[in-house]
């Protein structure tokens, strides 16, 4: 059967003639039209106003209120004044002024350029997209405007300082000119009294052209020159120097000091106000023993809850410090590469947390095997080794059996048969045979009669969590922790025994633990 398809039937064709009758070249001037008017609305001069009128505005209490910035604008006042020219000309501080204002120009233009360049390039093209499409618009000119808010924000800011710090100089710098033409005013007294006989002398050489400059700072120095001895000149510059330095940096301390103490008296008022939470918390709900408990305002509760379940989560399932606990001739010993090794973690309580409760001791027991059969590592069997839900006793008894490995195994418990059944139910484990097999007991004497805590009583211990590890061995020499036989990688995953069903993840995590890197990487023993 012929199959016939027109150009009329086109999805493209279609689509284009359903957007020509909804909108056409009218419609979408209209739409564009809309967007510019929507622009001119949002920039009017009210709105630019309100604009640069708040950014002034937001200046003022860090200007007036911070006594940092009250501080920074003293020491720059009385150095200015340490430093200024009092014999300069009157044409000379209208060159000044005329100076500062010029390049105040400058950055007051760059300032303008950055917001026009915001506008024309940012917010007129964002704008323009609500005629295709309102939430992409929308969403660009969130961005545009937040960036040139803060950019904008930040150079009006410096621009508002920078026009008051040099309205305040070439204030001053006219009060200054006024208060001198007064003082040297022949018919004024006042400047016959301050003057005296160099009064003629003043008026003729105060602020001429041709006149000397003459500031404290020159004074100083020049009166430190006059000093005979070299070491003294030497003294008397650095201790001025340092003690301004030192006195300006006091200050600052100061005022953040105060500052400081303010804002954490006004934290603590607000904290006091609100409303004191008691929250507990239980990470693990097949654990009820387990929980924590945070109190405080509010806000804190809120803060510190989620930084305990996160540092929960980050140790739940991890060893802290894999060596504490272990036999130290086997650590130091060099042992085998290549094969599985368990560690099992036995408690004297049956849950977490493990630590001390009232009066009670923690008794920690640690049990570490070595050549461990890959078929019997099963959940129901890691959990019977070590007595299952009901753990052992242990105690003062030690049976320690040398295996045909080279290594050798240490349990204790309350009684010898204890001991060695405990021994051989880990030993059910392992691939390794029995060379010898020994029992012996720890008598309450000497140093374990003086010191209590030598002597092991007599404690059920529960199985707590296992650590299986996968040692293998590596040719490469930067990957690794290195031996005297080569370098080698260790794979580990650990299990919460104390729990009652098995993890989902169990057989998946084991498989993944058992999986042997690239053949490349890996190197028979």
């Amino acid at each position: 059967m012929g199959f016939t398809l027109t150009v009329g039937q086109l999805y493209s064709r279609t689509t284009r003639l359903q957007v020509g009758a909804r909108s056409g070249a009218k419609g979408f001037l209209e739409k564009v039209f809309q967007a510019g008017k929507q622009i001119a609305s949002y920039f009017t001069w009210g709105n630019l106003r309100g604009f640069l009128i708040g950014a002034a505005l937001a200046q003022i209490p860090t200007l007036v209120f911070s006594l940092s910035n009250l501080w920074s604008m003293f020491t720059s006042a009385a150095i200015e004044l340490y430093y200024f020219d009092w014999n300069i000309p009157d044409d000379r501080i209208d060159q000044q002024a005329k100076a500062r204002w010029s390049a105040y120009g400058g950055i007051l233009g760059g300032t303008a350029g950055n917001a026009i360049g915001f506008f024309a390039c940012g917010i007129v093209p964002a704008t323009s997209l609500f005629a295709f499409d309102e939430r992409l618009a929308a969403y660009v000119l969130k961005e545009v405007s937040e960036e040139a808010f803060e950019e904008l924000t930040f150079e009006i800011a410096y621009v508002i300082r920078l026009s008051l710090r040099n309205l305040a100089r070439q204030t001053a710098g006219w009060m200054y000119k006024g208060a001198r033409r007064w003082l040297k005013d022949p018919k004024n007294p006042i400047g016959g009294l301050l003057f005296g006989g160099r009064a003629d002398d003043v008026r003729e050489k105060w602020g001429a052209s041709n006149s000397e400059s003459w500031s404290f700072a020159q004074a100083v120095e020049e009166r430190i020159e006059k000093i005979p001895s070299t070491f003294w000149q030497n003294f008397s510059e650095e201790l001025i120097e340092e003690a301004i330095d030192a006195c300006i940096e006091a200050g600052y301390v100061v005022a953040n000091s105060i500052e400081g103490y303010y804002a954490q008296q006004k934290l603590g008022q607000s904290l006091t106000r609100e409303a004191q939470r008691v929250v507990e918390v239980t990470p693990n709900r097949q654990n009820d023993a387990e929980k924590f408990v945070l109190a405080g305002p509010e806000s804190e509760v809120r803060g510190q809850l989620t930084t305990v379940l996160t540092t929960h989560q980050m140790v739940e399932d991890r060893d802290i410090g894999q060596v504490i606990g272990q036999p130290l001739d086997e650590y130091i010993r060099a042992r085998p590469l290549d094969g599985l090794r368990l560690q099992f973690n036995l408690y004297s309580l049956k849950t977490p947390p493990y630590s001390r409760r009232g009066t009670e001791s923690l008794v920690r027991v640690t049990v570490t095997i070595a050549d461990i059969e890959r078929a019997k590592l099963d959940w129901d069997r890691l959990r019977q080794v070590c007595g299952g839900p009901n753990g052992y006793l242990w105690g003062r008894f030690k049976a320690t059996a040398r295996l045909d490995n080279g290594g050798s195994l240490k349990v204790y418990g309350g009684t010898p048969d204890e001991a060695e059944d405990r021994l051989r139910a880990f030993l059910t484990l392992s691939s390794a045979e029995i060379k010898t097999l020994s029992v012996t007991e720890e008598k309450k004497e000497a140093e374990r009669l003086k010191n209590p805590k030598m002597f092991k009583d007599i404690t059920r211990v529960y199985p707590g969590h296992v650590s299986i590890i996968n040692r293998q061995r590596t040719l490469y020499l930067d990957r690794g922790s290195p031996s005297r036989e080569g370098n080698y990688i260790d794979k580990r995953a650990r299990f919460d025994l104390w729990r009652s069903v098995q993890p989902p993840d169990f057989e998946q995590r084991i498989t993944e633990l058992l999986r042997r890197a690239d053949s490349a990487d890996i190197a028979s023993p």
